[in-house]
């Protein structure tokens, strides 16, 4: 017994819900694209899609209730009938569109955040990550630790702070992925079972040295070691006394001040050079004759 209708791989609440109502919505709101790569030898073969993200409509921009509907108009030429969708229709169709499977259960998606991606991720994409989005795990080797050093350096805003690092890593510098979906049956339960491979064509040299520009790493100072002058020290010493201490502070330096003088005044050179002085000595006069005085002429 098949439980959805064919070409159907999620539960369906209406049955012109399917995957071209979906992708019709991102077709009109403009923030998203899907591209079918078809089969050179037989054009009538999907070989993988490009599901590429240029930005989010936000609930707040809906401008109305998130559960009052638009008129899908996009569809319309095909249907023949108005077809409506909500902004829980518009979440979904990020979701509903990626179910998308060829008879084989082999079909991949080529994922990518446009160039000019520029919106704030609302919060229910998370969801959309947990099942689509790329891993650490798949990185190569530099970048695995170009990651680790990305999420160490970029400084988050409080709404970004519930995204993993390499969401932001992926989303800023466009790192592609691919991603896969297959069934699992554990039991009488059937799971959807989600793979995400890395794209061999991607050059991460460009990225890791870029990153580095973007985060350079912080400059170290070097701090120099604090010299206290004796003015310093001084003032270290006297601050916090009373003024009863700075008192006896200050006749403890004036008696040390008279007590310097009087040992100046008794040492013996001072004795000395006081004894010996003799003003009519005529070393110590004036010569009143100018001829007294050398002349370099004389010679």
């Amino acid at each position: 017994m098949e439980v959805l209708p064919e070409e159907w791989h999620f539960l369906l609440k209406h049955l012109k819900k399917n995957i071209k109502y979906y992708r019709h919505i991102l077709i009109q709101e403009g923030f998203a694209r899907v591209e079918d790569i078809m089969n050179k030898g037989d054009p009538s073969v999907v070989l993988y899609h490009k599901f590429i993200i240029t930005g989010f409509v936000s609930c707040r921009d809906w401008e109305q209730h998130p559960s009052l509907l638009k008129i899908l108009t996009s569809l319309k030429s095909f249907t023949g009938s108005d077809l409506h969708y909500s902004y829980y229709d518009y979440m979904d169709a990020f979701e509903k569109v990626l179910f998308y499977q060829n008879k084989k259960f082999d079909h991949s998606w080529f994922l990518m955040f446009d160039k000019n991606f520029s919106s704030i991720i609302p919060t229910w994409f998370l969801k959309w990550w947990e099942m689509f989005g790329s891993v650490p795990q798949i990185f190569l080797e530099p970048l695995q630790d170009t990651l680790r050093y990305f999420s160490l350096r970029y400084q988050v805003t409080h709404h970004g702070g519930q995204f993993p690092a390499i969401m932001h890593m992926t989303v800023m510098y466009r790192i592609h992925w691919i991603s896969m979906w297959n069934y699992d049956i554990k039991g009488n339960l059937l799971n959807r079972e989600f793979l995400v491979k890395w794209w061999d064509s991607l050059k991460i040299d460009t990225i890791i040295r870029q990153i580095h520009e973007d985060l350079p790493p912080p400059v170290q100072r070097t701090i120099a070691p604090a010299i206290r002058s004796q003015s310093n020290l001084d003032s270290v010493q006297i601050a916090g006394k009373s003024s009863k201490e700075l008192k006896d502070l200050a006749q403890q330096l004036l008696l040390q001040s008279e007590e310097l003088q009087s040992q100046e005044k008794g040492s013996p050179a001072s004795s000395e050079a006081s004894a010996n002085f003799d003003p009519n000595d005529p070393l110590f006069q004036d010569s009143q004759d100018p001829n007294d005085a050398y002349r370099l002429d004389n010679e």
